[in-house]
C-alpha cells in the first residue's frame, strides 16, 4: 500500500510539474487584447477555416488546443481594432505533440496568412527561431532546452527594425531586420504536424 501511495504521489508531481506555468513578463505598452481561454468556447474574434478537412481549435483545460487533424496546417488569427506599428505579444506555448508552433503579426490585407513576413517558431526540443516566412529561412535561433511537455512563456517584441525574443523572462534572441517594419493588422498562430497548446496571450502597443 505504501508503494502505491508513493507511486501516485510521484505521478501527480510529474503531471503538476508539466502543467506549471512560468510567471507573466512585465512588458511595457498598452494592451490591445488579451485572452486567457477561461471561457467555455473560443472567442468568435478568433478566425480559422472550418469544415471536415480543416484543423480543429477548441478551449480545453483552460487553454487553446490546436489540432492539425485533416488540415494541411493549423492556422488561426485575430485582428486588431486598428493597425499598429510597434507591438509585442507574450503567450504560453506547449508544443507537446507537434513539429512546431509559430506565431507572428500580419500586415493589412485580405488574406492574413499571406500577409506575414516573419514569425517566431517554437519546437518540441526547445528551439526558438525567428523565421523569414516567404523564403522559409531561419534568421536566428536559440536552444532553450525546455521539454515539449513543459509550458514556456515566449515574448516577441517588434519595434522599428528591431526584434527581441524572450523566454521565461530571459532575452534569448535579438536582431535587426526590415521584415519587422510596417503596420501590423493582427496576430496569427499556426501549428504543424499534430497537436499543441497555447495560453494567456497578451498583445501590447508599444510607445
Amino acid at each position: 500500500m505504501k508503494r502505491i501511495v508513493l507511486l501516485c504521489f510521484a505521478l501527480a508531481t510529474v503531471v503538476h510539474g508539466a502543467d506549471k506555468k512560468p510567471k507573466a513578463m512585465r512588458l511595457k505598452g498598452d494592451v490591445i487584447f488579451a485572452d486567457d481561454f477561461k471561457a467555455e468556447k473560443l472567442d468568435e474574434k478568433w478566425v480559422h477555416a472550418k469544415g471536415a478537412e480543416a484543423a480543429k481549435f477548441e478551449v480545453a483545460d483552460g487553454a487553446l488546443l490546436m489540432d492539425q487533424a485533416a488540415g494541411k496546417g493549423a492556422v488561426i488569427w485575430r485582428a486588431f481594432e486598428a493597425p499598429v506599428q510597434d507591438v509585442s505579444v507574450q503567450l504560453l506555448v506547449k508544443p507537446w505533440a507537434c513539429s512546431r508552433i509559430a506565431f507572428g503579426f500580419y500586415a493589412p490585407g485580405d488574406r492574413p496568412g499571406a500577409q506575414r513576413k516573419l514569425n517566431i517558431a517554437v519546437t518540441p526540443k526547445g528551439t526558438v527561431a525567428v523565421r523569414d516566412v516567404e523564403n522559409q529561412k531561419v534568421l536566428k535561433s536559440a536552444n532553450t532546452r525546455i521539454e515539449s511537455t513543459e509550458w514556456r512563456r515566449v515574448a516577441f517584441e517588434s519595434k522599428g527594425d528591431k526584434i527581441t525574443v524572450q523566454v521565461n523572462d530571459q532575452v534569448v534572441l535579438e536582431l535587426k531586420t526590415e521584415l519587422t517594419l510596417g503596420e501590423k493588422a493582427g496576430l496569427l498562430l499556426n501549428l504543424y504536424g499534430g497537436k499543441g497548446s497555447v495560453d494567456e496571450i497578451e498583445v501590447k502597443k508599444l510607445k
